[in-house]
């Protein structure tokens, strides 16, 4: 038998209001650098289905910019740190982080060489250079509006 109509008890935040509250913890929550997947009050696949269901309360746009913010940290973080003004700074731990959190990634000498030799220059080119910002937070928009692997267990273990 299924629910009566208006049944909202299989929502974590069933009103407009819970939903705002909700995104702004969470665009509190990643603005300070912190991932999706800590966030305390929801697993990231109902973050996930809670943006494609209610854009209007769980805004994009908002949470993209609180995306950029936590990388932002990041980023600021590791410019402090080559300049020393970061006690016991460790940068290979934070190399690691940007390399799982930005995509970034080692480039070598070899990678270079072929890069400059083929008619798919600008191509090649392309694919090397680093990421910018705008960039970065539309792939974490890709990440959080992306389909899960599995999509019958969203929700279940948050409500």
């Amino acid at each position: 038998m299924s629910a009566p109509a208006g049944n909202t008890f299989n929502k974590k935040w069933p009103t407009s209001k819970e939903r705002k509250d909700a995104c702004d913890a969470f665009c509190d929550h990643i603005r300070q650098g912190l991932s999706m997947d800590c966030f305390p009050l929801a697993s990231a696949p109902t973050i996930r289905s809670y943006i494609k269901q209610y854009p209007e309360d769980f805004c994009p746009e908002k949470i993209g910019r609180a995306a950029r913010e936590g990388l932002k940290a990041w980023e600021e973080l590791g410019m402090k740190g080559a300049k020393g003004e970061v006690p016991g700074f460790n940068a290979s731990s934070w190399i690691f982080n940007m390399k799982n959190r930005a995509g970034w990634k080692d480039r070598t000498e070899i990678d270079a060489w072929a890069v400059l030799g083929g008619p798919d220059d600008a191509k090649k080119l392309e694919q090397i250079k680093p990421r910018s910002t705008s960039e970065i937070a539309l792939g974490v928009m890709a990440l959080l509006t992306k389909a899960d692997r599995d999509e019958t267990a969203i929700g279940e273990t948050d409500v």
